[in-house]
């Protein structure tokens, strides 16, 4: 479940520019569901879930990533658990990276980074802002699943934890 639901992420991700709720809610109500019937540890996907929640909504906050990337990995995290979320995590920053300064560079958005990263730098340092420089989004649901399926598959940060 957890790979099609990354896959209708992506999907919509890429058609609409939005992750919906519809999707991610049941996918996280499911994990969450099937750990605490099944599991032999009865709280993995609530866990994974609430950590996703405090690193994800972090990463929103800092306009990092939109709603529905967040909640996506929540979704990860109730079905798959922490483990698998953070290593999603680190899977979707090594991708991330260097997919999105690409692609903000053929777009010509590079600059406006620059200019987005300063603001958000100033406003928590409390200093001057100025005018709020315009969004500069990706749709990252492919990304998403590329992440959740190479977390999914390699287990790496499983060895380490």
């Amino acid at each position: 479940m957890l790979l099609v639901g990354l896959a209708v992420g992506a999907v919509t991700d890429v058609r609409t520019g939005k992750i919906p709720n519809v999707l991610t809610f049941p996918m996280m109500a499911v994990g969450i569901a099937f750990w605490a019937v099944t599991g032999p540890d009865r709280a993995l996907g609530l866990v994974g879930c609430a950590a996703a929640f405090a690193l994800h909504f972090l990463l929103f906050a800092l306009k990092v990533e939109k709603a529905g990337d967040a909640k996506m990995m929540m979704a990860v995290g109730a079905l798959a658990g922490w483990r698998t979320m953070i290593e999603a995590t680190l899977w979707w920053a090594i991708v991330f990276i260097p997919v999105g300064l690409l692609v903000l560079a053929v777009t010509g958005k590079l600059p406006n980074l620059v200019a987005s990263s300063r603001y958000v730098l100033a406003r928590m340092r409390g200093g001057p802002t100025g005018p709020e420089p315009e969004p500069t989004t990706l749709r990252v649901g492919p990304i998403l699943l590329v992440a959740g399926a190479l977390a999914w598959g390699t287990d790496w940060l499983g060895r380490f934890i």
